[in-house]
């Protein structure tokens, strides 16, 4: 294969890969089960299962952690966590001792969405492992780089 054939095709399948939404059927699952009333399963996007996976499973954290743990901005962040609040799937809080930071924590609906999304990554990560055993370590280096340079070039 020519490189010019070769980098079109790169080209073609990272198109294909972008516009086949990964999460949406994590989105989907989401909006199947009967959690809650309709309006906590639906408008709920990739970002808010992002948000509420910095969330702690077992206790809270600051919002100023949450946003260090996602590639969104403080404004974001804050946005997304009132719109969790709304919908009940989050918390927010000031511990009696500390008035200055704002605490949240996953309520059981909360919980139950970060179940689902992190099964979701699981069978993903299986999958991806089942396509990895045909490559070589050095082909899987040489992918993992190529990739890493074009996320970089997007930024």
């Amino acid at each position: 294969m020519k490189k010019k054939i070769a980098i079109e095709t790169i080209a073609a399948e990272l198109e294909t890969f972008r516009s086949h939404d990964v999460d949406a059927t994590i989105l989907e699952k989401i909006r199947e089960t009967d959690l809650g009333d309709v309006n906590t399963r639906m408008g709920i996007t990739i970002n808010d299962l992002h948000v509420l996976s910095a969330v702690p499973q077992d206790g809270s954290a600051k919002i100023a952690e949450i946003v260090d743990s996602v590639p969104l901005t403080q404004g974001a962040v804050s946005k997304v966590l009132s719109k969790l609040t709304t919908k009940g799937l989050v918390s927010k809080f000031h511990q009696p001792n500390n008035k200055k930071d704002t605490f949240v924590q996953l309520t059981t609906a909360g919980e139950k969405v970060n179940q689902l999304h992190h099964e979701y990554h699981q069978v993903e990560a299986v999958k991806l492992e089942k396509l990895a055993a045909g490559y070589s370590k050095g082909e899987l280096e040489t992918i993992a780089s190529f990739l890493a340079a074009i996320n970089k070039i997007r930024q």
